[in-house]
């Protein structure tokens, strides 16, 4: 019953491809990227890529096999990322999975009024806050782009607002290298260090390509400078199947696949052994409404898809869900959150976001968000699994007790309930006499309650008042 290799629970997890497949689809991705190629906006990543032996006409570059491979083997298969007080808490590696808010789009759901309008910067300090709150939102990101700053800068705004109101990691973005390097120097400054932010980094930066098969300047610029720096990478391409993508979605993976594959050659080849993750914001074009979908299933499946080609590479995935295309806190939403998570989970992507997200990803709901909380605090007890070992086998005890009797008032009971079951904080498993003498409350009742108990009572821990001058400073100086 017990060895040194025995394994006391296995997590349920599903594959979209299988192992053949996979290949497939990577034989398919190195067929395009040295036939058709890749545009590449940036003459300094061309020189590099030319003299890596890649194949260059203009702007267009054509990757052979052997270069793409290589760089493949050289993208670490594991990512650590810490809090802003340098403990280690994100794992990206084999199926552990975690989950954070979205970032950069322009409208929010207000939760208290219900009203819909433009992202505030205090906006982003209270989203900030209520993440630091939520248990099972691992990171954070800003949540909306934030229109009442200097538009220019609104990207190191909110970075700064994140270092403020919260210490778990960040996820984040930049509009071009110069902001970058402002957001490092305030990166250095908490850490101590570039040494020690590099050893214990408490950021994590994306750029994107432009669907199909185009890196722009902006872009390029980014990854190459994340790369020099030794700090986590992340490149998320976004085809629509049926507009920038093939409407099949096997071809919508590839193409997905050649634009991250593409980005890491650049990056490994810029700094070998840079920290990467794949990413991929993948899902159709709803011919009938022309809305991209956050809830398809095909959605889903594209995700999932995606998130096995980066278990085939054994490069760490960062994916999406938490998200919906209804316009409000509905049952649509509740379907829609809750499909998706479980799904992202038993695929096994590592790095999950846009929870919060509604409206197809134009708009955000700190409600949302709060609702999306407690369906991840399932879905992470759902993969856990059950644990199997003579302790929770507990045969002495069902000796013990025999039959007709009850379990009620046994020590193991105590000892177990709270440790093995989740338990809700909103979902109602109350009886419905209780339910209508609190004046039969629903979800969104319960979950704006919650949420405005977190937001004039949390108080996250606060950045030295030193720090939060010199950030300030650099912020200005922009």
């Amino acid at each position: 019953m017990s060895g040194s290799n025995y394994i006391t629970n296995s997590s349920l997890y599903f594959r979209v491809f299988t192992e053949e497949q996979c290949r497939e689809i990577h034989s398919a991705t190195l067929e395009v990227l040295e036939r058709v190629g890749v545009e590449i906006k940036y003459p300094r990543a061309i020189e590099l890529m030319k003299k890596a032996g890649a194949y260059v006409d203009g702007t267009r570059v054509k990757i052979p096999p052997a270069l793409v491979e290589n760089c493949i083997r050289s993208a670490p298969s594991r990512v650590v990322l810490c809090d802003r007080e340098g403990v280690r808490r994100i794992f990206l590696e084999n199926n552990n999975s975690y989950f954070g808010p979205g970032p950069t789009v322009n409208y929010t759901l207000d939760p208290f009024t219900g009203e819909r309008r433009l992202v505030e910067i205090a906006d982003t300090r209270r989203a900030s806050l209520v993440m630091d709150a939520l248990p099972n939102i691992d990171y954070q990101m800003d949540f909306g782009t934030a229109r009442d700053v200097k538009t220019e800068a609104a990207d190191v705004y909110m970075f700064e607002a994140m270092l403020n109101n919260s210490t778990k990691p960040i996820v984040h973005w930049g509009f071009n290298a110069e902001n970058y390097k402002a957001m490092l120097d305030m990166a250095v400054e908490i850490a101590g260090s570039l040494q020690d932010l590099q050893n214990y980094p408490f950021l994590c930066f994306y750029s994107e390509p432009i669907s199909p098969l185009t890196h722009d300047i902006d872009a390029l610029e980014k990854t190459m400078f994340l790369a020099e720096h030794m700090l986590p990478c992340i490149n998320t391409p976004a085809p629509l199947a049926g507009a920038t993508a093939p409407a099949t979605l096997a071809g919508t993976i590839v193409i997905a696949n050649a634009e991250c594959l593409s980005s890491l050659v650049v990056h490994q080849l810029t700094r070998e052994g840079a920290p990467y993750i794949m990413g991929g914001v993948t899902t159709i074009l709803d011919m009938a409404t022309t809305q991209i979908s956050y809830a398809a299933p095909e959605f889903n499946l594209l995700s999932a898809g995606m998130t096995n080609m980066a278990q085939f590479y054994r490069i760490p995935m960062f994916s999406t869900a938490g998200c919906s295309d209804s316009k409000c806190v509905d049952q649509q939403m509740g379907i829609d959150i809750a499909t998706n998570c479980l799904m992202a989970a038993l695929s096994g992507a590592n790095l999950i976001h846009d929870v919060g997200f509604i409206e197809s990803g134009i708009s955000t709901s700190l409600l949302q968000m709060v609702i999306a909380d407690e369906v991840i605090g399932q879905v992470k007890q759902i993969v856990k699994g059950i644990e199997v070992k003579s302790e929770t086998l507990a045969v002495d005890l069902i000796e013990k007790v025999g039959p007709g009797g009850h379990y009620l008032t046994e020590e193991h009971t105590f000892e177990n309930f709270k440790k093995h079951w989740w338990f809700p904080t909103i979902f109602n498993r109350r009886r419905y006499d209780f339910w209508t003498a609190e004046g039969k409350p629903d979800l969104a009742d319960l979950a704006r309650e919650k949420l405005k108990t977190i937001v004039e009572g949390h108080k996250p821990k606060p950045l030295e008042q030193k720090l939060k001058e010199k950030i300030s400073k650099i912020v200005r100086s922009l």
